[in-house]
């Protein structure tokens, strides 16, 4: 799992922007420090640079995680996912923010806004699924309609629906 950096750039921002001079001081440390594990997705870090960095992080969380203030708070949240915060660097194909996946299901969240959600579990299945297909058909320049009779008409035959489009890519 990798944790999203720019979510915690975002509130290391917020941070940077307190009123309070000891957040805002630790804010923009963390801000500083995040963003630097951020472009080392482009520029992966020799051992000196990891080991300065990862000191330099540590320091920051040990600094700040036992306030009982937003900086402790952000601190401790650090810690608790310190593991998931350089995924990107040991798994290839891992990005470090969630951006691209965030995108992806813009159009759910959209929908969910426009139609206040459905009511039961049942519901949230149906929407989950029904939304899921509509972006794999969007994805795969299919139109949705025709999968879907397809698959109503294949579960109708107790047949299995033709599933091959889905790996064409």
């Amino acid at each position: 799992r990798q944790t999203c950096l720019a979510h915690l750039i975002r509130k290391a921002r917020e941070l940077s922007e307190s009123v309070n001079p000891d957040i805002a001081k630790c804010g923009k440390w963390a801000k500083a420090e995040l963003q630097r594990l951020c472009h080392m997705a482009h520029s992966p870090p020799t051992q000196g640079q990891w080991n300065a960095f990862y000191a330099r992080l540590i320091r920051l969380i040990s600094i700040y995680e036992d306030r009982q203030d937003d900086a402790g708070r952000f601190a401790r949240r650090l810690l608790r996912e310190i593991e998931c915060l350089w995924t990107f660097l040991i798994e290839e194909g891992v990005a470090p923010t969630n951006n691209h996946a965030e995108r992806m299901l813009r159009f759910a969240v959209l929908w969910r806004k426009r139609s206040y959600g459905t009511r039961s579990e049942k519901g949230n299945r149906w929407v989950e699924r029904i939304l899921s297909l509509r972006q794999t058909c969007r994805l795969r320049n299919k139109p949705t309609y025709p999968v879907l009779v397809d698959a109503m008409r294949a579960y109708f035959k107790e047949q299995t629906p033709d599933l091959a489009w889905i790996s064409q890519y």
